[in-house]
């Protein structure tokens, strides 16, 4: 991921500094494709070397606390990967750190600032009431380590609640009263309502092909998202004998167009993976070079919530085998 988030930084007109990591050879592969960069193991040495503004941590959950502890003292803002923390309490004093510091702080839930999601929140208007907001997300990430399964569906779940955040404004998914049904290690179907809105996120460890989508159904019609590869069809919710059978075939050749174009245009921007997080990478560097006059992507209250949700359903998620 930090070679994804150092080429998302230099993308978006940020000057990449320094590469930290545990392996020195892999810190130096990254470090090399940027003018100037300075790679090391450790991280105090490059904060006296490089006085850099904005950090942005990819290690394991477990590994983070020690490092935003340390960025925080040293005034240097930081973007975070999901999840922030492992849970609420370590979330909430994150947040405290880097406020007490006078810097800032933010998850990276970079699914939330795709295209598809901001073409979706400007055609919600035509779709009518929305009365449905699904999630199907099928990872192999787990490999064949089954007893990780949990643990990684549990670090997926924060993309789809930070999606209904955008998509639902004022939404506060910590408090939806989420429930789990879990058929086996990383099967998770997690629901909840919001104001009329059925909420519901399927996770899959095991069930391929693998795929990252979102489906949003109005009383006027219906729009589908394809998060993995960034892309948006809308479907008109017109009843008719002829629109039931003219349907497979609309949303075929949509998809397919849809698809298509979105390949072109992904490969033109040289975006390979992880759409999204070119967009909140920018937006938090813009933040964080503001001196407040911008508001960060992601509010702390916001973040808060995804945590509090991601607890409730850990907290009904029995602990797998070996773990």
């Amino acid at each position: 991921m930090g070679t994804h988030h150092a080429a998302a930084a230099h993308y978006g007109g940020s000057t990449v500094v320094g590469i930290v990591d545990r392996n020195p050879d892999l810190a130096r592969s990254v470090a090399r494709r940027y003018r100037n960069a300075i790679a090391d193991s450790d991280l105090e040495a490059l904060l006296e070397l490089t006085k850099p503004t904005i950090a942005h941590i990819c290690t394991p959950p477990d590994a983070r606390y020690p490092l935003v502890e340390r960025l925080a003292a040293a005034k240097v803002h930081a973007l975070v990967e999901k999840p922030m923390a492992s849970n609420l309490a370590e979330t909430k004093s994150i947040f405290d750190v880097f406020d007490r510091a006078g810097v800032i702080v933010c998850p990276v839930h970079q699914y939330a600032f795709q295209r598809s999601v901001e073409e979706a929140i400007t055609v919600l208007p035509l779709i009518g009431a929305v009365r449905r907001i699904t999630f199907d997300i099928r990872s192999a990430g787990g490999g064949d380590v089954v007893h990780s399964y949990d643990r990684i569906a549990a670090e997926i779940i924060p993309h789809p609640l930070s999606i209904i955040q955008r998509l639902l404004p004022g939404t506060d998914v910590g408090a939806l009263g989420w429930a789990l049904q879990r058929s086996n290690p990383g099967e998770w179907l997690a629901s909840a309502t919001s104001d009329g809105v059925m909420l519901s996120i399927a996770i899959s460890m095991s069930g391929r092909p693998t795929r990252f989508s979102t489906l949003i159904s109005g009383t006027m019609g219906t729009v589908e998202l394809d998060n993995f590869h960034d892309y948006l069809v809308a479907f008109p919710g017109g009843v008719s004998k002829i629109a039931k059978i003219t349907q497979p075939f609309i949303h075929g050749g949509s998809l397919l167009s849809s698809a298509a174009g979105n390949l072109v245009q992904r490969a033109l921007r040289r975006e390979s993976a992880y759409p999204g997080l070119r967009t909140l990478t920018r937006l938090f560097h813009r933040s964080a070079q503001s001196s407040g006059r911008i508001s960060v992507p992601i509010s702390a209250a916001e973040a808060m919530a995804v945590s509090i949700a991601r607890d409730v359903l850990l907290a009904q998620c029995p602990a797998s085998p070996g773990e």
